[in-house]
């Protein structure tokens, strides 16, 4: 999918920046502004049934430059990117959330990586505080994705600093089937996995090209309503067809089977965890050793294995003494703010309401913020049970 785009053409003149908003007024004009200086990249707006004056403003605030359509009936973020993927008349796009900065340069650095031989584009992004405006931190892509196969490993879990902040040959999200609009949340990320599975293939810039402004209330903090949505996407691969994607990709069996361990998980089926789990870590191989030191999970094995079980355990709901047993395990292992959560959760169902309350406070006191001890202690159900190992990355975490 080379472009063939004529040498005198702008290259920005083959990429469209495409936002999506509902009742944005307040940030709207900041986001158009934030990329006025592209003057070659046309602008698309998709009004997602604003009832303020988010359409107004972004046309003043573009001098009249950007074009606007509106999305259809009932709407939501997946239906109105749908749209706008619709409308897109040049070879590459970029959204750009009406909440968020675009960073000048961005289109000639992204339009840079999709011609050579690239569908997506991933760059770095800045993290500011919504309400604040305060820079937070800086996200950029781990090395281990930025391998010839590593985007697969997104699998296992969105290691992304963002998902939908990325450049994307149009033609190949089209044959990827587009925006599924039942997808509420990780509808960019399903796009991206179903890419992956049909040979999608990623290139990588570590400047920055995009500010991103984290506020409470946004779509991506509904943990719950996230969850629920990645379960439905992950259901739309199978897991013998991703365990050949590993295979063709040149990965080990047992890093293949890790990773289905960590989509069934995802997914709410804990029997095939534990059945995957014996064969990513078979108990005479679970020692200290860490499987892959400069991978996505630098976690020893024999921790590993035990947080697994534990988790696979408490999730089927049943046999609270070897969900405790397997939680305690962990703890004697290696303390960690994850493991004492589930041991809570672990005494909880055994019936130790004063043990469960002592391991979540312990675990708060591990990482400050975390959000399943703290709905734990407050006695909310079901019990907040911590699926996956906290993330030692740079990131948004999904358990703040």
């Amino acid at each position: 999918m080379r472009s063939s785009q004529p040498a005198h053409v702008s290259m920005t003149d083959t990429l469209t920046i495409v936002m999506t908003a509902r009742n944005a007024a307040a940030t709207v004009e900041r986001a158009v502004r934030s990329c006025l200086g592209e003057t070659s990249a046309p602008l698309l707006l998709i009004d997602d049934h604003s009832i303020d004056d988010t359409v107004e403003r972004a046309r003043n605030a573009s001098h009249g430059a950007i074009r606007v359509i509106g999305a259809p009936d009932p709407g939501g973020v997946a239906a109105a990117r749908q749209t706008g993927l619709d409308h897109v008349e040049t070879e590459f796009l970029a959204w750009l959330d009406a909440d968020d900065e675009w960073v000048q340069g961005r289109a000639r650095t992204l339009v840079d990586v999709l011609n050579r031989d690239a569908d997506v584009a991933v760059d770095a992004l800045d993290l500011h505080d919504g309400t604040t405006g305060a820079w937070l931190r800086r996200m950029s892509a781990p090395a281990f994705l930025k391998t010839a196969s590593g985007a697969i490993r997104l699998f296992e879990r969105n290691f992304l600093p963002g998902d939908s902040q990325v450049g994307l040959r149009a033609s190949m999200v089209r044959s990827a089937g587009g925006y599924d609009a039942s997808i509420i949340g990780p509808e960019s990320y399903d796009v991206l996995l179903r890419g992956v599975a049909t040979g999608a293939r990623f290139g990588w810039r570590d400047s920055v090209g995009y500010r991103m402004h984290a506020y409470p209330g946004s779509l991506s903090r509904n943990i719950t309503r996230q969850r629920e949505a990645l379960t439905r996407v992950l259901r739309k691969h199978a897991y013998a067809d991703v365990a050949r994607l590993y295979a063709a990709a040149g990965y080990g069996e047992r890093v293949a089977h890790w990773a289905l361990v960590s989509m069934a998980l995802y997914r709410g089926e804990p029997d095939a965890a534990l059945r995957f789990l014996e064969l990513a870590s078979p108990s005479a191989l679970a020692d200290a050793a860490i499987l892959e030191p400069e991978g996505p999970w630098p976690h020893r094995e024999d921790w590993r294995r035990m947080f697994t079980r534990g988790v696979a355990l408490l999730m089927r709901g049943e046999a609270a003494s070897d969900a405790l047993e397997a939680c305690r395990a962990c703890e004697a292992l290696e303390p960690t703010a994850e493991g004492a959560n589930n041991l809570g959760v672990a005494l909880a169902q055994s019936g130790d309401v004063d043990g469960a309350q002592a391991a979540w406070t312990l675990a708060e006191s591990r990482f400050p913020g975390y959000a399943d001890p703290r709905r734990n202690r407050a006695g909310e159900q079901p019990f907040a049970i911590t699926t996956h190992p906290l993330r030692r990355l740079p990131s948004r975490t999904d358990y703040r």
